[in-house]
């Protein structure tokens, strides 16, 4: 009963809270995908305007209507508030990182995967207790970083590099990470005009190299990188607050206080410019004070005490109102704790270091030892030994730990000057040595020089030699060209002569034969009607047998190009049928055309008739008196097949190519026809096939596919 009680309790409490938040109005969109698209374009809008709890509102209403499986836009939302989190709860941000990780490997979308990762292993390494988890996610980076191509990826996923090396202390991976970084922003920079994002982007890059050259002791290599930033920053004043904080820091380390009061003071007035007077709770205002921290430092340092309290209660005076933040409100107490001891109130800096020892370990062990020695200390200046023990006792251990890794460094660095040390002698060594050779090193330069010239006009003239040959070659090949042109020019022209001697000789003579039966007495109209129309066929079959020459000459010179379209067949077909007429009815044949009107085929209209006037022929001669010649259509697998079927000697596909091949190695003058019909249908890249049956030959026409 309580249980169920509890449950109804947090289900209404649940629904009161939802009730609060400001859930966009969804009404114009249909779908819920127009719906998804338009909360995700509002997310973008409130982190640009830094309502990050708006963003958890809307993303958080975002889930409750996303689709199970849609994995793109699960991993989205999830990103969103696992991002909101990440500075308020640590667990609860990996919690839902670790869902958007999930999913956007579901989704299959780099950009999403790319995301979950860079901000999965940054939480990783901030947290304590996800070691294994972090060093797992940091290969996982590391095999994305090196393999692929897109530098946006590549940049993004830097960042996270930067803090996982930060936090494992690999001080030089980490900065050689950052390096990586700063240099595709310096390779983009001049192909591309930077919006503010990507300016803000690179300007902040400049920044966080030189924050670490600080934390290194390197002022001016700091100042290296943070004097070009701020020209990138615009109207970023976030990063802007930062470059004052830290150059102001890198001139305390250089020893220039009164350069870095200017700085101190810039960061003050943009401070109070853009975020209001330090009543406000900001966390913008915890820079500054963290330079006042700093200044405090640099005055203990040089022991001026009272300089450090004046910066120290400039600092107070910000806790509590502008600053709220725990780490930063402990570093407070410790510095100011440190302070008054060297002032030696120590009662009151008692109750400063207490306070920042409450924090302990979460400082980290360099700090929190700082805050149990100084505690040590104030309990030993005030009589109360047993307590000083105490924490002597609890910050030896620290002590040696850090010391370890101190005498390790130390040790390396000292094995890093001996040898520094042994190389410096050997190249005393060397230095007298190459003192010695230097008279035999002049000598030995001379006698270079000399065989350096004399290889030098060998050279040019095995250049100029062969630049000779080269031209040579060029026109020995230009020349080997054209001589095989001519060569065939010369075939071409002599199977030309012997074609007008061979396959002209036919009709001229028919022709003469029937002027000369025009010129005997014939009385019979009808008779002198038909002479006439055979001299006119015979005329026009000379025609045609010239325009086949014509036709095969271009084709062998390549200067006949088709003109390829779908073409009606039957029209096409008719005229060659009724040329040939004359020769039909003298062997009294049987043309029986089964085509119809309405079919089509992709050839050159004039190609066409001249490979049909030629089979045609060819199955006219073959064909015995009274036979029947049929022209018949198939179409075959998107192929259309014109067949022409005739009685008489059977003909093969390879009689016909041995033909072309006879044509071909030994140039023989016959054949004008074949060798017409497979020139043209190659060019129409179409093709001629012939078939024997038992009593004759199907020659078939397979035209190409229709597109």
């Amino acid at each position: 009963m309580q249980k169920a009680l509890s449950i109804l309790v947090c289900f209404i409490l649940s629904v009161f809270a939802l009730a609060q938040q400001r859930v966009p109005d969804l009404t114009k969109y249909k779908t819920t995908k127009e719906q998804l698209a338009a909360l995700s374009h509002i997310c973008d809008s409130l982190v640009v305007v830094e309502d990050y709890k708006g963003v958890l509102n809307v993303a958080r209403y975002a889930l409750r209507i996303v689709p199970a499986t849609d994995a793109y836009n699960l991993s989205l939302f999830n990103f969103y508030i696992g991002t909101y989190y990440q500075g308020i709860d640590g667990d609860t941000s990996i919690l839902y990182l670790e869902k958007s990780l999930a999913n956007g490997y579901k989704s299959r979308k780099p950009k999403r995967i790319v995301n979950a990762l860079e901000r999965l292993l940054y939480m990783y390494s901030a947290m304590d207790g996800y070691a294994r988890q972090r060093d797992k996610t940091a290969a996982i980076v590391l095999h994305v970083v090196d393999t692929t191509k897109n530098n946006a990826f590549k940049q993004t996923l830097y960042n996270s590099l930067t803090k996982y090396y930060e936090v494992l202390g690999r001080r030089e991976q980490q900065m050689n990470v950052m390096l990586a970084g700063l240099k595709i922003y310096q390779k983009e920079l001049p192909l591309k005009k930077f919006d503010g994002a990507d300016s803000a982007n690179l300007g902040v890059c400049y920044i966080n190299i030189g924050a670490l050259y600080l934390e290194l002791k390197q002022p001016k290599k700091a100042l290296e990188y943070l004097r070009p930033s701020k020209k990138f920053l615009y109207q970023y004043k976030a990063a802007i607050i930062h470059y004052y904080k830290n150059t102001a820091d890198a001139y305390l380390q250089l020893f220039r206080p009164d350069i870095a009061r200017v700085y101190h003071d810039s960061l003050t007035n943009l401070t109070k410019q853009e975020f209001g007077p330090p009543i406000d709770k900001n966390n913008n205002w915890d820079i500054r004070m963290q330079s006042d921290l700093s200044f405090a430092d640099y005055y203990l340092v040089n022991k001026k005490t009272d300089s450090a309290l004046f910066y120290m209660n400039t600092a107070k005076s910000l806790i509590g109102t502008s600053v709220t933040d725990t780490l930063s409100i402990t570093r407070f107490n410790y510095k100011m704790g440190q302070t008054l001891v060297v002032g030696k109130d120590y009662d009151v800096a008692l109750s400063y270091l207490k306070s920042a020892e409450k924090i302990g370990w979460d400082q980290g062990p360099e700090q929190y030892g700082n805050v149990l020695r100084e505690l040590a200390k104030c309990y030993s200046n005030t009589g109360q030994w047993q307590k000083a023990t105490l924490y002597y006792e609890k910050y030896l251990p620290i002590r040696d730990s850090l010391y370890t890794v101190d005498v390790q460094k130390s040790m390396d660095d000292a094995e890093a000057k001996f040898q520094n040390k042994e190389k410096q002698q050997q190249i005393e060594k060397q230095q007298k040595d190459l003192n010695f050779a230097q008279k035999q090193r002049l000598w030995l330069t001379v006698g270079f020089l000399l065989v350096a010239v004399i290889a030098i006009m060998l050279i040019i003239f095995y250049r100029n030699k062969k630049k000779t040959a080269d031209i040579l070659n060029k026109n020995n090949k230009k020349l080997s060209e054209l001589n095989n042109e001519l060569e065939e020019a010369n075939q071409t022209k002599a199977k030309l002569f012997g074609i007008i001697g061979h396959d002209l000789r036919t009709p001229v003579k028919q022709m003469y034969q029937f002027l000369k039966l025009q010129k005997m007495n014939v009385h019979n109209e009808q008779e002198k009607a038909e002479r006439s129309a055979k001299m006119e066929a015979a005329t026009e079959s000379l025609l045609e047998m010239m325009e086949d020459l014509l036709l095969w000459s271009k084709t062998q010179m390549n200067r006949l190009n088709p003109n390829i379209k779908q073409v009606f067949l039957l029209p096409a077909l008719l005229p060659v049928e009724q040329l040939l007429q004359l020769t039909i009815e003298e062997k009294n044949i049987k043309l029986k055309n089964n085509i119809t009107a309405d079919i089509t085929v992709m050839a050159d209209d004039n190609f066409l008739q001249t490979i049909y006037r030629n089979l045609l022929q060819n199955a006219i001669k073959a064909s015995p008196s009274d036979a029947t010649i049929t022209v018949d259509i198939v179409v075959q697998d998107d192929h259309t097949i014109l067949s022409i079927q005739n009685s008489g000697l059977s003909f093969t596909q390879s009689d016909f190519e041995q033909q072309l091949e006879t044509g071909r190695t030994n140039q023989t003058l016959n054949g004008l026809g074949l060798q017409l019909i497979q020139d043209l249908a190659d060019k129409m890249k179409s093709s001629v096939v012939f078939t024997p049956t038992e009593d004759g030959t199907i020659a078939q026409i397979i035209f190409r596919a229709k597109n």
